[in-house]
C-alpha cells in the first residue's frame, strides 16, 4: 500500500482535524528541544481516546508501520523523534489531546489522568484539593505525564519523593499489537505476581503507548521555606547537605547546586530574573523545605541552621525567601539555566549521577578533562545534589570551528560518562537513553542486562513496531 493511502486510512481513524500532514506544520514535531536531532514523518496523529490509539497501532502492526509515541516533545535524548524512510514508514502519535482527568480520590490520595495531561495542570488539580503531586521540572508547563512516565523523569524533588517510577500506582498501555493492558488500580498493597507497570516506566515507548496513569498524591505543605546559599566549593555543598538532612530530616525537599557560570548566564540572558545573591560566588545552592505546620517554626529552624553554618565557615552567604513570589524568583533562576545555556551556543551535554559523596570528585575530574580538551570556554555545572544527579555542559570555544567541535562531541560525552561510571555512578541520571546515549548504553551495560532487555522487547514487540532504534532494538 502506498504511503498516501496509508496516511488516508490513519487520518480516517482520528478525523481530519486530529492529524497533520502539511510538512511545514509537521516540522515542530520532528525536532528535539535542543535542536540536535531532526527526523521525518509524513503524518502526526492526535487521538482523543485509548480506543483510537489501539485502532491505530493494530493497523500499524498489520502494515509494518513504526509508531513513535510523543507527548510535549520536551525530551533531551531524541526518544521522541521519528525517522521515516522509504524502507519503513514511521508515524508520530502525539498524546496532547488525551488530557482528561479520569478520577480523583481524595481519601485514597490518588489521581487518574490521561497521558496527555500537562504536568503543571496535574499540580493544579492536586493543589485545588489540598494535595501535592511532587514531580517538578523546568518543562512542567509543557511536558506531559505520559512522557514523564515513559522516561522515568526525575526533577527537583527526588530527594524526598523519588523518581517518577515511585509516583505511579497504576497504568494503562496500548501494546504493540493493539491490545489494551489496563491496571489503573490505586492500591498500595497488591501482591499478585509481576509488577507489570514497571516494564513500561522508563521504557521510552519501546514496549507500548502509555494512555493513562494512576498517580500517588501527598499531603500539601502549608508553606515552604526556601533559601539561596553561597558556598566556596562542592566539598562544602555535600557537608551542608549532610547537616541539612540531620537538621530537617524528611522535610528537606530539594537541594540544587549551581555554578557561577550558570548563575551569570541566567543573569545575562534572562534580564527579568532577579539574582538575590552576588552572582560572582563560585557556587550557589537552592535549599527548600516543605512545611507541614501553620506556624513559622520551620522558618526559624532554617534561619538558625544557616546562621550556624555561616558561623562555622561552611557557607559564605545566604538569603531566605520572604514571600511566595520570592520563592518563585529563586526557583526561576534554577529553572532558567537550561534555556539560558541554550542561548549561549552549542555545547557538549551530560546527565550523570554518582553517589553523593563522589560529587566533588566528579566535578573536579570532569572540569579537568573538559578544560584539557577544549581550553577556555563556558562550563555549566548544575543539578540535583540531593540525589547525586548533575548536568555538565562544556560550550564550544569561540575560536573553534563548529565542524571540529561537533566531531569531538561523542568522544567527550563518553569521557564524562565513563568518569561517572568509574565513580560508581550512571551515564544517564534522569534524561533516558533515546538516540543520544544508545551507543553508551551498549558500551557500559552488563551483557546480561542487554540480553534480558532484548528478550523482553522481542516477547512484547516481536515486529519492532514501537519506537524502533531507540534504547534497544
Amino acid at each position: 500500500m502506498q504511503e498516501e493511502a496509508l496516511c488516508r486510512i490513519l487520518e480516517s481513524i482520528v478525523g481530519k482535524n486530529n492529524c497533520i500532514t502539511n510538512p511545514e506544520e509537521v516540522k515542530s514535531y520532528i525536532e528535539d528541544w535542543r535542536g540536535n536531532h531532526v527526523g521525518s514523518t509524513p503524518i502526526v496523529l492526535f487521538p482523543k481516546s485509548t480506543e483510537a490509539i489501539s485502532e491505530i497501532i493494530k493497523f500499524c502492526s498489520v502494515n509494518d508501520i513504526a509508531v513513535i509515541p510523543q507527548g510535549g516533545n520536551t525530551g533531551l535524548c531524541g526518544a521522541n523523534i521519528p525517522n521515516s524512510t522509504k524502507e519503513r514508514l514511521e508515524i508520530v502519535i502525539n498524546s496532547s489531546k488525551m488530557n482528561k482527568v479520569l478520577e480523583f480520590d481524595i481519601h485514597n490520595q490518588t489521581l487518574i489522568v490521561q497521558s496527555g495531561c500537562v504536568l503543571s495542570s496535574i499540580h493544579n488539580k492536586a493543589e485545588e484539593n489540598g494535595l501535592l503531586f511532587p514531580l517538578s521540572l523546568g518543562a512542567e508547563g509543557t511536558c506531559q505525564i505520559g512522557g514523564n512516565i515513559s522516561t522515568n523523569a526525575g526533577g527537583v524533588n527526588v530527594l524526598k519523593y523519588g523518581m517518577s517510577r515511585e509516583l505511579v500506582m497504576g497504568i494503562e498501555v496500548v501494546l504493540p499489537d493493539g491490545r489494551i493492558f489496563s491496571d489503573l488500580k490505586g492500591l498500595r498493597k497488591d501482591n499478585t505476581g509481576y509488577d507489570l507497570k514497571q516494564l513500561f516506566i522508563g521504557a521510552e515507548g519501546t514496549l507500548g503507548f502509555i494512555t493513562a496513569v494512576c498517580l500517588k498524591l501527598f499531603s500539601l505543605p502549608t508553606g515552604y521555606t526556601t533559601a539561596l546559599v553561597a558556598v566556596e566549593n562542592p566539598y562544602k555543598s555535600i557537608d551542608l547537605l549532610k547537616d541539612g538532612k540531620n537538621t530537617f530530616g524528611e522535610n528537606l525537599n530539594a537541594f540544587e547546586l549551581m555554578n557561577k557560570t550558570s548563575i551569570e548566564t541566567v543573569e545575562r540572558q534572562m534580564t527579568n530574573h532577579r539574582i538575590p545573591l552576588d552572582s560572582s560566588y563560585s557556587w550557589q545552592i537552592l535549599i527548600e523545605m516543605g512545611n507541614l505546620n501553620t506556624q513559622n517554626i520551620d522558618d526559624d529552624r532554617m534561619t538558625n541552621f544557616l546562621g550556624n553554618q555561616l558561623e562555622g565557615g561552611n557557607i559564605l552567604d545566604a538569603v531566605i525567601a520572604n514571600s511566595g513570589q520570592e520563592r518563585m524568583d529563586f526557583w526561576n533562576i534554577r529553572h532558567a539555566i537550561p534555556t539560558s545555556k541554550k542561548l549561549t551556543g552549542p555545547g557538549v551535554n551530560n546527565d550523570v549521577s554518582v553517589p553523593i559523596s563522589k560529587i566533588p570528585e566528579l566535578i573536579d575530574q570532569s572540569t579537568d578533562k573538559l578544560h584539557q580538551i577544549f581550553g577556555n570556554s563556558p562550563l555549566f555545572i548544575y543539578g540535583h545534589v540531593g540525589d547525586g544527579n548533575l548536568h555538565i555542559t562544556k560550550n564550544k570555544p569561540e575560536n573553534m570551528d563548529i565542524e571540529i567541535f561537533e566531531s569531538k562531541i561523542d568522544n567527550i560525552t563518553r569521557i564524562i560518562n565513563k568518569t561517572a561510571v568509574e565513580l560508581g555512578g550512571s551515564y544517564s541520571g534522569e534524561h533516558g537513553i533515546g538516540l543520544v546515549l544508545k551507543e553508551d548504553f551498549m558500551y557500559f551495560s552488563d551483557p546480561i542486562k542487554i540480553q534480558l532487555m532484548e528478550t523482553i522487547k522481542q516477547s512484547i514487540d516481536p515486529k519492532n513496531i514501537m519506537n524502533p532504534n531507540k534504547l534497544i532494538d
